[in-house]
């Protein structure tokens, strides 16, 4: 094949290469837009449950923007939210939903009814854990980046009222670049159409210029010289015979050598192709442009989808103190609306109700107002699944040692409650809990067994009042009060009824270890119930100053008293252990008078 041939190839190639790309280009352009979003499916969802779920399956790559929208079909509010799996699967366990599975570039999007209760137990604009979330009418929508964290998108009533949902859901993709991507390769389709054009006029104009330069005379050519015409003869004598010709000699004179005649150099050959590892290089230079300009999805790491989270994390401690302190403030004053309950559980909430209850029986006035805490430290675990805990230490707007609280979260539709508060004596320190890579580190099986021996050591001691061996109750406070707490009863003859004492661990079982450099350490509860039946014939008076929630003065047959004593207890890997706590607090008071 010549080399003419060879460049009409060529222009020929780079045409049928770059219309396509061309084409693709403008057409990638015009479809996503500068904002590189683009619509891939669109369905009804609805059914008898009242809330929508995509599944964390349905994004199978990484990388690009996921846009989620939904509107009600009557345009009412709706409720748009995305959150991490294990919020969302405790948020909706046993509720009746309609679960997005699959959503394809071709727009089929698959679903799956399954049954349950009607609506979650709370509103979801009530929650703190939504990594985004929109509500109101019309069309309302989240978007999040897509990364190895499985999340889920809940579509729901923000009233979570239960109805079933009929709602229109879309999905839409962003990817970054996409759209500088396609005007790239729609303007390097067109260079490469250009090329094509360019060297087939090039090549047309090349042959234009041989068939002139062919058709010019050579004007240095010599004609060959041309014979002189005959003379006619003079007439002869008459009779007289012709004299024959004579013979003659011709002479051979060499024509002088004349010059070649000059004619126009050839055009220039062309420059040769680049080489092989040229081409290459240019290419995956063209390449690496565009694909620098397009975001590449990656793919999804199944094994970082079943990594663990924090329980909480700062932003939402100092968001919930901030809230405790509003409602306990409030609280103490009585010029609140907000329940306790809302801040407080388990223990913590036992001794405020029933503090409450005293000041209203007797019409005495708080002792003072509660200091506002701000949280310092959280030492908040990983953790997979609910309920879930953190311990936090807060410093005291009055000074003094730093308080400790437990909070836990029972699922994912209940609210954060201090559950457990401690408040140490200045001057007191504890030690401190580790941490890994900004988490608190759970105490192994090792040392929660210790700690578990040292706490059954101090029940007991609470109704004996033997004191335990290797444990430090210099700072213990209250609990060293609980052998002695209730009616007084040491001078009542035998025949004057039965008192009883019996103790027992606040939630047993669960006490919330966290490893330190020597050991173990918790927060822990201790309450004891003294019981005292009064027989026929005798009662016991109480003091003018009352006993709690007992009028002074009041004569009674029976009675029960509950005290409660909540310490932090650290246990060393010898068995040893310190406890650090506050006075002893009522949490509970029956009696009846004969």
């Amino acid at each position: 094949m010549t080399r003419a041939r060879l460049r009409t190839a060529l222009a020929v190639a780079l045409i049928v290469l770059g219309t396509p790309l061309l084409l693709a280009g403008a057409a990638t352009a015009v479809y996503v837009g500068p904002d590189d979003t683009v619509e891939y499916a669109r369905a009804d969802v609805g059914g008898e449950g009242s809330v929508a779920a995509t599944a964390v399956g349905l994004a199978t790559v990484t990388g690009p923007v996921l846009h989620v929208s939904a509107r009600m079909a009557d345009d009412s509010d709706v409720f748009v939210g995305v959150g991490h799996r294990i919020h969302v699967d405790s948020y909706l366990d046993g509720v009746g939903q309609q679960a997005v599975t699959a959503a394809d570039l071709r727009g089929e999007v698959t679903t799956s009814a399954e049954d349950g209760s009607p609506a979650p137990a709370a509103p979801p604009g009530d929650l703190d854990w939504w990594e985004s979330s929109a509500s109101g009418s019309g069309w309302r929508g989240v978007s999040f980046e897509l990364t190895d964290e499985p999340v889920r998108v809940v579509v729901m009533s923000p009233s979570a009222s239960g109805e079933p949902l009929d709602a229109e859901l879309s999905l839409g993709i962003e990817v970054d670049g996409i759209f500088v991507t396609g005007v790239l390769v729609g303007v390097g389709g067109l260079l490469l159409i250009g090329a094509g054009v360019l060297l087939i006029w090039l090549r047309r104009r090349r042959r234009k210029r041989e068939r002139a330069l062919r058709a010019v005379p050579d004007k240095d050519e010599d004609e060959a010289p041309k014979p002189p015409p005959d003379e006619p003869g003079e007439p002869g004598e008459p009779g007289e015979q012709p004299e024959p010709a004579k013979e003659k000699v011709a002479t051979v004179t060499p024509l002088p050598k004349r010059p070649l005649p000059e004619r126009t150099p050839p055009p220039p050959a062309p420059a040769p192709p680049p080489k092989p590892s040229a081409r290459i290089a240019v290419v995956l230079g063209l390449t690496g442009l565009v694909t620098a300009c397009a975001q590449v999805p990656g793919e999804v790491d199944e094994g970082a989808r079943d990594a663990l989270i924090p329980a909480i994390t700062s932003d939402r401690a100092e968001g919930f103190f901030e809230q405790y302190n509003e409602v306990v403030g409030a609280a103490a004053t009585g010029a609140g609306d907000a329940p306790l309950a809302d801040v407080e559980g388990g223990t913590l909430l036992a001794t405020s109700q029933f503090a409450a209850e005293e000041r209203q029986a007797t019409g005495a006035a708080p002792e003072g107002l509660p200091s506002a805490v701000t949280p310092s430290v959280v030492l908040s675990p990983q953790v997979d699944e609910y309920p879930m805990w953190a311990v936090v230490t807060g410093q005291s707007s009055a000074g003094g040692a730093p308080s400790w609280f437990l909070l836990t979260r029972e699922d994912a539709a209940s609210p954060w409650l201090a559950s457990l508060a401690v408040h140490p004596a200045e001057g007191t320190s504890v030690t401190a809990p580790l941490t890994a890579d900004g988490a608190a580190v759970v105490a192994d099986d090792d040392a929660t067994r210790r700690g578990d021996e040292v706490l059954e050591a101090l029940r007991a001691y609470g109704e004996t009042g033997e004191e335990p061996e290797g444990i430090d109750l210099t700072f213990a406070d209250g609990l060293t009060n609980l052998p002695a707490h209730g009616l007084q009863l040491g001078t009542a003859p035998p025949e004057f009824g039965t008192a009883t004492r019996s103790c027992a661990v606040e939630n047993a079982g669960q006490t919330h270890w966290l490893q330190t450099e020597y050991g173990a350490v918790a927060l822990a509860s201790i309450s004891c119930t003294q019981s005292v039946t009064v027989n026929p014939g005798y009662s016991v008076v109480i003091e003018a100053a009352g006993l709690g929630t007992i009028p002074g003065g009041s004569q009674i047959s029976q009675a029960e008293i509950s005290q409660n004593a909540t310490f932090i207890l650290s246990v060393d890997t010898d068995g040893s252990a310190t406890v650090i706590g506050q006075r002893m607090q009522p949490i509970g008071m029956t009696w009846s008078l004969p």
